[in-house]
């Protein structure tokens, strides 16, 4: 059984078609399994790597070896060709997806350092949107000389997969003396030879953790991006139920609350979209109900009213406010990431800014900005 919880300074291993389809390494807590490289290449070994890496209890993550450069239509690709990889062999939505880059096979480093930037955050926003934790691997230098490191941190906070040896060869032990003082890094490749096994050493920075979601749940948790008393959801969402019990709460096969999906709790504070209510039970998929003791509920009347005022956050970077409610519009000007703009009413799934720029109206696209209830 794989873990879904990996405590920071636990160490780890990331593999490729070099090394053995069985992942069982001495002291190994996590791995980053290759995928694809481009959008023809697929590692042989991938899938039964992921098997083997859950089978002995390792958190199993992945990342595909960029050959997109600086290209932000070719980074997008890869990563959508690596998501599909990603779910076909196994690993789970909520683990982390990392973008590879590095010089060489493909992959050149020596573009304009805003125009990289740009592409692996494209790379990152694929990935997010497929329910991914975003990742961005390259070696300290790269990230020093070649990238805004302060840019995927603001954009997805503690991101960096950052390679830096002490020496080349075998080191059994990450020494912190020689930790590449950065901001942001999640994971630090300390070595080349983790322990004499010729597989990478890695040591994690933080607490990793994989928010899985059955895909026979009808949970919102991909498009909420607060787990709070005032969570975000989509414009087209109309009513969310927050699970309000700290003890977490039951989700039942009937609305006759006479028999358990599952004798598994549900977290407090976890949202669920709502599809009815039958009997007082709250229905949140086919066959799945909450008692509606146990939750609350929050409306979203711009679902139903197209003129309704909101407020609504920004959830995706490089979000504009656009001079026309279509998706070819000019961008007028930058919004935050997540910023908190006064909205008043829609056009389809387009929000409408309610203060006017220049005395004109402005948008902003539905899937980037979410309404918060």
């Amino acid at each position: 059984m794989s873990s879904s919880t990996v405590l920071k300074r636990s160490y780890g291993v990331d593999v490729a078609s070099y090394q053995s389809a069985t992942v069982n390494y001495s002291g190994a807590k996590f791995a980053l399994v290759k995928l694809t490289e481009g959008t023809a290449y697929v590692n042989p070994k991938a899938s039964a790597q992921i098997k083997s890496a859950k089978a002995h209890g390792l958190m199993v993550m992945g990342y595909f070896y960029a050959n997109h450069s600086a290209s932000v239509t070719q980074a997008k690709a890869e990563a959508k060709y690596a998501v599909a990889k990603a779910k076909a062999y196994g690993i789970p939505v909520g683990s982390y997806l990392a973008d590879d880059w590095e010089q060489g096979s493909g992959n050149s480093i020596n573009g304009d350092i805003d125009a990289n930037t740009d592409a692996i955050l494209a790379a990152m926003q694929v990935t997010k949107e497929a329910g991914y934790k975003p990742l961005v691997y390259a070696s300290a230098s790269v990230f020093r000389a070649n990238l805004h490191v302060s840019r995927f941190v603001k954009s997805y906070g503690t991101c960096l997969w950052v390679a830096s040896y002490k020496v080349s060869g075998r080191q059994d032990y990450a020494d912190f003396n020689y930790f590449p003082s950065m901001d942001g890094v999640a994971i630090w490749q300390f070595a080349d030879n983790y322990k004499g096994y010729n597989v990478d050493g890695n040591i994690c920075l933080i607490d990793l953790k994989t928010n899985s979601v059955s895909s026979a749940t009808k949970s919102t948790s991909k498009t909420v991006e607060s787990l709070s008393l005032h969570p975000v959801v989509k414009w087209d969402i109309g009513a969310v139920a927050v699970v309000a019990n700290s003890q977490g709460a039951y989700v039942y096969a009937s609305s006759k609350l006479d028999k358990r999906e599952s004798d598994k709790l549900k977290p407090c504070g976890s949202v669920w979209q709502i599809f009815g209510f039958e009997n007082g039970a709250v229905k949140v998929g086919k066959d799945q109900y909450f008692d509606g003791r146990a939750v609350y509920v929050k409306a979203n009347p711009l679902a139903y009213n197209d003129s309704k005022h909101a407020v609504a956050k920004i959830i995706l970077p490089h979000t504009h406010a656009l001079d026309a409610p279509k998706a070819d519009a000019g961008k007028v000007y930058g919004l935050d990431l997540n910023s908190e703009v006064e909205i008043q009413g829609r056009v389809g799934h387009f929000l409408k800014i309610k203060e006017l720029h220049k005395g004109k109206q402005v948008y902003v696209t539905g899937n980037r900005a979410y309404i918060v209830l």
